[in-house]
C-alpha cells in the first residue's frame, strides 16, 4: 500500500479520534462487562506491529473509536457481535470508500476469519490489501 493512502488513511482516524481520551496499557478490559464498566478507556497495547496504520499509535486510536462504539451500542465481543459492530463502524465513514471497506475489513471480515477459522488473522496487511485490492479500491 503507497505512503500517500497510509497518510489518507491516518489522518481520517486521527481527526475522528481528536478529543478523545483514553490510556495505551498491556493490561485493557477483554470482555464486555469489563469495558462497560470500566471507569476509563483503556486500549491494548498488544499486536499493533503489523496492522494496516502501520504505526502503533494510529492503531491505538483506531482502537479507542473501536471500543468507544462498543460503549455506545453496549453490543458485545462474540464474532457474530463484532461483525455487527463493524458494519456499523464501517457507516459510519460514507464518502469515503477506502475508509468504509478498511474498516469493515478490519473489524468485521477478521471477525468471520475468526469464527471460521478458530484463530485471528495473522498477516492482517495482507489480508486488508487483498480485500481492498478484490473490490477494487486499491
Amino acid at each position: 500500500m503507497n505512503d500517500s493512502i497510509i497518510r489518507f488513511i491516518n489522518n481520517v482516524v486521527e481527526s475522528r479520534n481528536s478529543k478523545l481520551l483514553y490510556t495505551v496499557n498491556d493490561l485493557a478490559p477483554s470482555t464486555e462487562n469489563a469495558l462497560f464498566n470500566s471507569t476509563g478507556l483503556v486500549i491494548w497495547n498488544g499486536a499493533s506491529d503489523s496492522t494496516i496504520f502501520q504505526d502503533p499509535k494510529i492503531n491505538y486510536k483506531f482502537r479507542a473509536l473501536h471500543d468507544l462504539l462498543h460503549l455506545q451500542t453496549r453490543i458485545g465481543f462474540s464474532p457474530s457481535e463484532e461483525i455487527e459492530l463493524g458494519r456499523i463502524q464501517a457507516n459510519q465513514f460514507e464518502g469515503s470508500d477506502l475508509m468504509r471497506e478498511l474498516v469493515y475489513c478490519e473489524v468485521a471480515l477478521q471477525a468471520e476469519y475468526y469464527q471460521k477459522h478458530g484463530k485471528f488473522v495473522e498477516n492482517q496487511i495482507e489480508f486488508t490489501i487483498n480485500y481492498l485490492t478484490s473490490k477494487g479500491i486499491i
